[in-house]
């Protein structure tokens, strides 16, 4: 059995997924007080610094590449649209829009599984497309090669 790798980015990834699902529960349960909105804030900001930082340069926070490419740009739009939900609830939350609040609440906690586990699917599990003229020896059998050249 493969031994999977699990980086630390990815770790802060469920971390930060799982601090979310507290403070999304809670705030289904108290209708969003403040401590809430605190966990979910803190949630979104480890998710960002996760994703934000490696394009600025911070290396310890660099993913390797491996797995799927398409998966893993179609993840990081998830991610980026959860973001916009949850500025958009944080303002219906300011203007006391509790329900449409909630709903949107309930959005980006779909939208947030459905994102973690295209991005942990689309690096460990989806391998990517080998691209060029070469045959895949695993796949194809083989060949024995005529001699053109008669000696």
């Amino acid at each position: 059995m493969k031994k999977k790798s699990f980086s630390l980015p990815e770790f802060f990834y469920c971390f930060a997924f799982l601090l979310w699902l507290a403070g999304s529960t809670i705030t289904h349960i108290r209708n969003g007080v403040e401590l809430s909105l605190w966990l979910m804030a803190f949630a979104m900001m480890i998710a960002f610094i996760t994703t934000a930082f490696p394009w600025l340069g911070v290396r310890w926070l660099h993913l390797e590449k491996k797995g799927c490419a398409f998966g893993q740009r179609f993840a990081i739009c998830l991610q980026v649209l959860s973001w916009g939900f949850f500025a958009w609830a944080m303002f219906l939350r300011l203007n006391r829009s509790l329900p449409r609040f909630q709903i949107l609440i309930g959005a980006v906690t779909l939208l947030w599984a459905i994102w973690l586990l295209t991005f942990i699917y689309s690096r460990h599990t989806c391998a990517p497309k080998v691209n060029g003229d070469k045959l895949n020896e695993e796949t194809q059998p083989y060949l024995p090669v005529k001699n053109t050249h008669e000696d």
